[in-house]
């Protein structure tokens, strides 16, 4: 007797293609895969006639606890992104500091608070952080690390070409499965720019704040980045890549040279232009950029370039974004976790006949073999995590903040109508979410060590 079965669905099995199989569940794992009618009875089963089976979703890249406790960001962010099919999140943690006495701290949290599963990624600030970095594995499982080549104005700063391959050579010699993340803007240009359009449009528009980072800010650094990972041969992941020009020297630099290099792209930055009327609720760092932006992204994914999918989510509300604070004023960042899946469906699969398999793919299994989950994540098969998505491709739903499970207040997407997603929720063999209802508890998620 099972525990669950998933049944009269189509499974999407990454690299594999899509089949007529009904999915067994016990104990947490998927145990069982087999033609429609060959499963044992089970204590629940859902029927997923007309609709997908696919592995629940990782989201790499999110931020939490920036703009308020990260106690908090942990119950409520999750829960969002169980309801958006998320079940796996890679969370990115910065400050001046060690990080070795908050690390167990915010594990039991996780513990406590998340409905989905998590790991860690620590920014790389400091010379003792770095010197640090094999204790953050031994101690916590921790292996990716990530460096800014420019900062965030006001918040932090970035660090230089030679902290940085220090630190490369440093990832390279933990072993293959240690991977730097990089945010490749060139901060000389930035500064140029920023000071140029500050001062001749104070008070200008989301288009105009996009001017305060220009595309060959962040094509050049992207070169740069993949240089210092040729000569450190470390691996390195792009994280956000947001311009048609840094998606395509980077296509251009993946044929030529031979550095383990994997690229990222956001749902928003498939999504949403500088002209979208959502105005300042977009200001973000990279900023969204033109339409032929978002076209040239998409032509990446489609021939492989761009290996996977995050959010850059980073949550907050409308006191403390402040868009009525204008280009300068407003906060960079946004909630976007629970309408990823949706927004890449919408934008991928129903508008541009993106293959399904290509968008699922780089949700699912490609995050999960770059950060050292997979199998255990990422697919469909024996032994594998039940972590499962029962994906509605037809369902359409115009998003309205008020009914997002997220803390904050607004939306990109807000009185936007996207298609494709989630009918129902499985983590961890249990349902967690169904038909618009979170049933999992907080706490229900875990942590992710991870090993080299």
């Amino acid at each position: 007797m099972l525990e669950l079965k998933l049944v009269n669905g189509r499974a999407f099995i990454p690299d594999s293609g899509i089949f007529d199989l009904e999915v067994g569940v016990n104990a947490g794992k998927i145990v069982l895969l087999g033609s429609p009618g060959q499963l044992p009875g089970a204590e629940k089963t859902i029927d997923a006639k007309g609709k997908l089976i696919v592995p629940g979703v990782i989201d790499p890249h999110i931020h939490l606890g920036i703009f308020s406790d990260f106690e908090k960001e942990c119950e409520s962010e999750t829960r969002a992104a169980l309801a958006g099919g998320v079940t796996t999140v890679g969370v990115f943690m910065g400050g001046g500091e060690s990080y070795l006495p908050m690390l167990g701290k915010l594990i039991d949290t996780v513990r406590k608070k998340s409905s989905v599963d998590l790991f860690f990624h620590l920014s790389i600030f400091t010379p003792q952080q770095m010197a640090e970095m094999d204790k953050y594995y031994q101690e916590f499982g921790v292996t990716s690390f990530k460096f800014y080549m420019a900062g965030v104005r006001g918040v932090f700063p970035g660090v230089t070409d030679g902290f940085i391959y220090e630190g490369f050579k440093k990832i390279a010699a933990m072993g293959d499965r240690a991977t730097a993340c990089i945010h490749c803007e060139d901060q000389s240009m930035l500064d140029v720019a920023f000071e140029k359009v500050s001062k001749e449009k104070p008070n200008g528009t989301l288009a105009d704040w996009a001017d305060t980072a220009p595309n060959i800010a962040e094509e050049e650094a992207i070169m740069r980045a993949y240089y210092l990972a040729e000569k450190a041969k470390n691996r390195l992941y792009l994280v956000h890549i947001s311009t048609k020009e840094g998606a395509d020297r980077f296509a251009g630099l993946s044929k030529q040279g031979t550095a383990r290099v994997f690229g990222e792209t956001t749902s928003a930055y498939l999504s949403v232009s500088k002209n979208d009327p959502c105005g300042f609720l977009g200001k973000m760092v990279p900023p969204l950029r033109d339409q032929k932006d978002i076209e040239g992204l998409w032509d990446r994914v489609k021939d492989g370039t761009i290996s996977s999918f995050g959010t850059d989510n980073v949550s907050m509300n409308l006191a403390v974004k402040q868009p009525e604070k204008g280009m300068l004023g407003a906060m960079p960042g946004y909630p976007i976790l629970q309408t990823h899946l949706a927004a890449l469906l919408t934008e991928g699969y129903h508008k541009r006949k993106v293959p399904l398999e290509t968008i699922l793919t780089r949700a699912t299994a490609n995050p999960a073999k770059i950060y050292g989950l997979y199998p255990q994540k990422g697919t469909i098969s024996a032994g594998s995590d039940a972590d499962l998505v029962v994906l509605d491709l037809d369902k359409e739903w115009t998003v309205k903040s008020k009914d997002l499970f997220t803390y904050g207040d607004f939306s990109l997407f807000e009185g936007k109508t996207l298609k494709g997603w989630p009918s129902a929720v499985i983590k961890n063999g249990k349902v967690a979410y169904q038909d618009g209802k979170i049933l999992a508890q907080p706490g229900s998620g875990t942590y992710l060590r991870r090993k080299l």
